[in-house]
This record gives structure tokens, C-alpha cells and sequence, in this order.
């Protein structure tokens, strides 16, 4: 068969990956002159690894891309550690990733700890998910994790990275947050551009072709055959299949006679602001990779210190720093000029180092944005969640959304290239 795949990120790239090895001929279409989408990368000169522009890692119980490194022989390039975890609490900073570090943390009751780890032991170990959509993750908390746990962790975690829709946001959620994530951390040498180079090199040796620069702008259906028109040129009636591996908006605009319109109008999302700082000194000196900010009055949700994770060596020795969160389209950021944006984080930078003259430490930055990052789940959110497979024959789609319920990430992007590449041989 012959199969277009709109889109060349994560998910776009393994439907094709999968789809070329039963010898499918597959075209992708990416808008950008790069692939990978949100986890596309970039490499400044003097650098030896490209970078990503949003932070990425792997878990070590990821094993949709765990399968998939070891299919394209990368297992050699890929490493795990156990990178340092913290939380930002009244402008303070506290370890917050083991036993002993949960059980020094000064702001939390000796009761509220052991609730917090019987909970979060229980949630891991639970794999029936459907109860908690029916709950929110407030609700859940309070009821279990009591008040203070709720207030002090879960609370600003939930409102920085949803904003307005925190208080809607079912258990199932959490559940997934919880039971997915581990200690230990992987990342692969020369970054995610290995895996997304290596896809490309493998879907292209399967006889597909990878079109970069090609917007797409209309599917159209005829007869029983598809035909795509991009910003290049036409690409006549004869593809038997569509994969859409798009946000919600985008498929809509591009092939709004091919979905139902309610599917579309029901998903709520997030875009996402990173800025990439490179710097000449350690910003999180106490050697902590990932800070959450807990305190909603910050502007972002998380500090991620790269290099405190992966050498230095890398990037011509300078320190490599994120600084981001989600928002709304409508936010004023997605407005702001990058310097703005800077300009408008450093007065909290500042909180988290008091010491750090971030401006003389910087070296260069760079801010990334994507108006599609965080889907938005609602309560009971599975019963109205549109297929990945269409009411039009031989039309995908998959987006963050058909993730659910996981969370957004590498591993479940994989995954749902899979499962449609799965759907199609059938």
C-alpha cells in the first residue's frame, strides 16, 4: 500500500518505521526543514551533540522506545543515571527524589510523609486506571494524601502546568504521573537526534521518503484514494492511506471533511515556552538536574539543568540550561519577543539563586514554542476521546491526546505510531 504520514515527529516517524518494515510505501510530509517535532533538535557551532529544544529523557521502564533503540542498534549509545530531583519551596530548594530525602524534607508532618509513601506505593502498584477518571486529582489527593501533602507538592504542580483546568483534571492523571516514573534516567549519545536520524536513515533503507519543508495544506478523498496538496506541490489521487500525526487544530483545518468537527471542538490543550540558556558557570550548584517549581506565582513550572545530567564536555563545556512551562495560546508569552521573555524570567531566576548574576553568566539563549504541547484531560475523558482510526476509511489520526491515559512523552508517541501502524496492516 501506499501511505502518507502528515507530520514528522515522534509519532509520524515510527508509524512510518513500522509501516516500511512489512515494505508499505510510506511518504512523510514535515512542514520544518528538521524532524521530530517536539523533540526536534538543534546544534550550535563549537558543540559536539546536538541539543533538544525541549527537555527530553527516557524512564527506565519506557519500553515502547527501549524496543525501538535496540531494533536500530543503539543500545551502545544509551546510558542511565540517577540525576538529582528537587523541589522549590518558599524560595528554598530541597532535595526531593529517595526515601531519606522525602523523609528530611522540613515542611511536611512525620504522618503526612508516610501517607504520602503509602499512597504513591499503592498508585505504582495499582494497574486499574479507569476508576480514577471518574475522581479528580484534587479530590484524590486531599481524600488520600490529606491536605498538607495537597497544598505544599500536588497543588502548584497541577496549576503550573494546567493553569486554569487544574481543578478538573481526573486521577487517572495522576495515576499514570505516579506509576510511570522512575529514578533512573536514560538519554542517548548525541542526544534524541540519534533516535530521530536513525528512524529517517531506516525508513528511507525500507524505500519510504521523508519530505521535508512540505507543508500540508488539503486531504482530499476520491473515490476510494487520497490526495494531498502541500505547499510545494500536488501529490496526485493514488495514496491508499492517511496518517494524520497532528494536533487537533491543524487536522481539522487541513482535512475537515475527513473527521467529525466533535471531535476536534471537545480536545483542550496547552502550548508550551522553553528557553534554552547556555552559561558559563552552574545555575543549580547543589547538582540538582530537575527543579520543580512549586509556587504558582512563578512563570514557569520547571528549572532543568541539563549538565547536571549529561557532561558539559558536550557543548563546548558551557552549562546548558531550560527554563519553561505550559500555557494557553492567548498567553502573553507566545507574543513576547525572545529577549522579552528572558527579561520577564530572570527577577525569578533570581529567587532560586540570589547569588547568580544570570545575565554576566549567560553566554547565548534561545526560546522555542509550540502552540500544541499538553493535552488537557477531562473527567471520564476515555468515553468521548476520538478513535485513532477515523469514521473515513483508510484516515488516521493521532495526536498527544490519543495517548491518554499516559502523558505526553517519547516513549507513548512510539507507541501510538505503533498502534496505527497496527490498525492499517490489519
Amino acid at each position: 500500500m501506499k501511505i502518507a504520514i502528515i507530520g514528522g515527529g515522534i509519532t509520524g516517524l515510527s508509524a512510518a518505521y513500522f509501516l516500511s518494515k512489512k515494505k508499505h510505501q510510506v511518504i512523510v510530509f514535515e512542514k520544518e526543514n528538521v524532524l521530530g517535532g517536539l523533540t526536534a533538535c538543534f546544534k550550535e557551532e563549537g558543540w559536539q551533540w546536538p541539543l533538544e529544544r525541549f527537555y527530553h529523557h527516557f524512564f527506565s521502564s519506557d519500553k515502547e522506545v527501549l524496543t525501538v533503540i535496540k531494533e536500530l542498534d543503539l543500545e551502545g549509545n544509551l546510558n542511565f543515571k540517577k540525576p538529582k530531583t528537587s523541589v522549590l519551596v518558599d524560595d528554598q530548594i530541597y532535595p526531593f527524589d529517595t526515601i531519606q530525602s522525602i523523609f528530611t524534607f522540613p515542611k511536611l508532618t512525620f504522618f503526612d510523609k508516610i501517607r504520602l509513601g503509602l499512597v504513591s506505593t499503592c498508585m505504582k502498584l495499582n494497574p486499574f486506571w479507569k476508576p480514577l477518571e471518574k475522581i479528580t486529582a484534587y479530590d484524590f489527593i486531599i481524600t488520600y494524601m490529606g491536605k498538607n501533602n495537597f497544598n505544599l507538592i500536588w497543588k502548584p504542580l497541577l496549576e503550573g502546568k494546567f493553569g486554569e483546568s487544574a481543578s478538573q483534571i481526573p486521577a487517572s492523571w495522576f495515576w499514570t504521573r505516579i506509576k510511570k516514573r522512575s529514578s533512573s534516567l536514560g538519554y542517548l549519545d548525541g542526544g534524541l537526534q540519534t533516535l530521530l536520524s536513525a528512524l529517517a536513515e531506516k525508513i528511507e533503507e525500507n524505500g519510504g521518503k521523508i519530505f521535508l519543508n512540505h507543508q500540508v495544506d488539503k486531504i482530499k478523498k476520491i473515490n476510494d484514494k487520497f490526495e494531498i496538496t502541500t505547499n510545494q506541490e500536488k501529490y496526485p489521487q493514488g495514496l491508499d492511506k492517511v496518517i494524520a500525526a497532528l494536533s487537533p487544530q491543524t487536522v481539522g483545518k487541513i482535512a475537515p471533511s475527513l473527521i467529525e468537527t466533535k471531535d476536534i471542538q471537545s480536545l483542550k490543550s496547552l502550548g508550551t515556552v522553553a528557553l534554552v540558556a547556555e552559561l558559563k558557570e552552574r545555575f543549580l550548584t547543589d547538582g540538582t538536574y530537575w527543579l520543580n517549581i512549586n509556587d504558582s506565582t512563578f512563570p514557569f513550572v520547571a528549572v532543568v539543568e541539563h549538565t547536571n545530567f549529561i557532561n558539559k564536555k558536550y557543548y563546548g563545556g558551557s552549562v546548558i540550561l531550560y527554563v519553561g512551562g505550559y500555557y494557553p495560546t492567548s498567553h502573553q508569552l507566545f507574543k513576547q519577543t525572545d529577549q522579552e521573555i528572558l527579561e520577564s524570567f530572570i527577577p525569578y531566576l533570581a529567587k532560586i539563586n540570589p547569588s547568580y548574576d544570570f545575565k554576566k553568566q549567560l553566554k547565548d539563549f534561545w526560546v522555542f514554542k509550540e502552540q500544541y504541547a499538553q493535552p488537557i484531560p477531562a473527567l471520564n475523558y476515555s468515553k468521548s476521546l476520538p478513535k485513532t482510526k477515523t469514521s473515513t476509511a483508510g484516515f488516521y489520526w493521532g495526536s498527544l491526546h490519543h495517548v491518554y491515559p499516559q502523558d505526553r512523552g517519547i516513549n507513548y508517541g512510539i507507541l501510538l505510531g505503533k498502534k496505527i501502524a497496527d490498525e492499517i496492516k490489519k
